[in-house]
C-alpha cells in the first residue's frame, strides 16, 4: 500500500477520495506523526477505537475493511471522535442472529458508545455477494445487494463530504474531502 497523502494546508482536510492504507499507516499518519505530538486526544481516541473495533469483530466474527473519516482524517489537533464505517462480507453479515444484530446496534449508537468510554461515531455495512461485474450494472439485483449498493454509494458521497470553513455565509456541504479505507 502507498502512502497517504497530506492534508491540504488550506484545508486541514485530505484530497478528495477513498485512499488506502493498512491500520499501521493509519496510526503513523494521524496518531505519531510529528505535527501530533502534543495531540493526546489523538492517542486516547486511537485506543477507545481499538477497544470499540475489537468488541465489533468479536459479535461479527470478521470485519472485511473499514472507512474511517471525518476530523480524525484531517489535519484537526484534537478531533471530537472517530467517524468509522465497517464493511462486513455478505455472508458474514447474513448469518448473524438476532442477539448479534442488537449488539451491533448498540456498538452503532453514538449514546452508547459514550456511554461506555468510546468516542466513536460507527456504522456497520453490508457488502454486496461477490458477482461478476457484468451482473451489477444490471437494473434487476435482488433486494440484499441493491440495498448493499446503494448503502456502500451513500456513505461513500458522505464521508467525501464536509461542511464550508466557517466565516461562509450559511451551511453548505458541498466542501470535498478524502477518507482512508482499511483493508484487514
Amino acid at each position: 500500500m502507498g502512502c497517504l497523502p497530506e492534508p491540504d494546508p488550506v484545508t486541514g482536510l485530505l484530497p478528495p477520495g477513498r485512499h488506502t492504507a493498512d491500520l499501521g499507516q493509519l496510526r503513523a499518519a494521524f496518531v505519531d506523526a510529528p505535527c501530533f505530538s502534543d495531540a493526546d486526544e489523538r492517542k486516547l481516541l486511537w485506543d477507545e477505537w481499538e477497544c470499540h473495533r475489537g468488541a465489533l469483530e468479536a459479535v461479527a466474527g470478521e470485519i472485511s475493511r473499514l472507512w474511517v473519516a471525518g476530523s480524525f482524517v484531517s489535519a484537526k489537533e484534537d478531533p471530537g471522535d472517530i467517524d468509522v464505517t465497517y464493511l462486513l462480507r455478505a455472508e458474514v453479515h447474513d448469518r448473524l442472529d438476532r442477539e448479534a444484530l442488537g449488539m451491533l446496534d448498540d456498538l452503532t449508537d453514538r449514546g452508547w458508545c459514550a456511554d461506555h468510554g468510546m468516542r466513536v461515531d460507527a456504522s456497520v455495512l453490508r457488502l454486496p455477494e461477490d458477482m461478476p461485474v457484468w451482473r451489477m450494472a444490471r437494473d434487476t439485483l435482488p433486494s440484499p445487494a441493491n440495498d448493499s449498493f446503494r448503502d456502500i454509494g451513500l456513505y461513500d458521497e458522505i464521508w467525501q463530504r464536509t461542511r464550508s470553513p466557517k466565516g461562509v455565509e450559511g451551511e453548505v456541504w458541498s466542501l470535498r474531502r478524502g477518507y482512508v479505507e482499511v483493508l484487514l
